[in-house]
């Protein structure tokens, strides 16, 4: 069986063979979760039916990318695992990412969390993110950034976060969040439209 920087080596070996590709996965390794972003606001603001559950989905996956990011700060202090492009100098950083902690996958922990949450409410477009988030996932590996362990890690924590969201009474809460920040939201473009 391979180790795990046998793989992320092989992997990686591939960069610097189609350019295009190299700056392909270089975008998404970098830019990616931009598209997360981008469909949140599209699921809040977008009219129609439906309207305070998609709200709701998106003050769920919200807190869950927080409480996420809480847990990965807290393990990041206790243990700092080097990533492969500083265990092999065979390995190509051709993204410049600095040397921090490599466990877990923020990327891929984030963009697990909001899926969860995605695929759990049946949000349109649930399955496309999904499909983003495991092509974020890849180029980490492409990118020389990762470890695969660092990813199942990073799915690992965004699965019990959407765990403890949804199974206790956390999506009650997070239900009166939504009503409050749609009222404010639906208040403030109401005023910018000038009605």
């Amino acid at each position: 069986m391979k180790s795990e920087l046998d793989i992320v080596r092989e992997i990686n070996r591939m960069a610097g063979e189609v350019r295009p590709v190299d700056l392909m996965m270089d975008l998404i390794t970098r830019y990616g979760y931009w598209a997360f972003l981008i469909y949140g606001l599209i699921l809040w603001f977008m009219p129609g039916e439906r309207k305070a559950e998609r709200r709701r989905t998106c003050v769920s996956a919200f807190l869950s990318v927080c409480f996420c990011s809480c847990i990965s700060l807290f393990i990041g202090k206790l243990w700092k695992r080097k990533r492969p492009f500083t265990e092999d100098w065979r390995i190509w950083n051709f993204t410049g990412h600095k040397a921090n902690s490599s466990f877990p996958s923020n990327h891929t922990m984030n963009g697990a969390a909001v899926v969860f949450q995605l695929i759990r409410d049946r949000m349109p477009g649930s399955w496309c993110m999904a499909v983003l988030a495991g092509v974020i996932a890849f180029s980490l590996l492409f990118a020389g950034l990762h470890y695969p362990s660092d990813l199942l890690g990073g799915t690992a924590i965004a699965l019990f976060i959407h765990k403890v969201m949804n199974d206790t009474g956390l999506r009650k809460l997070t239900g009166e969040i939504a009503k409050g920040l749609s009222f404010l939201s639906d208040t403030l473009w109401l005023q910018i439209k000038g009605r």
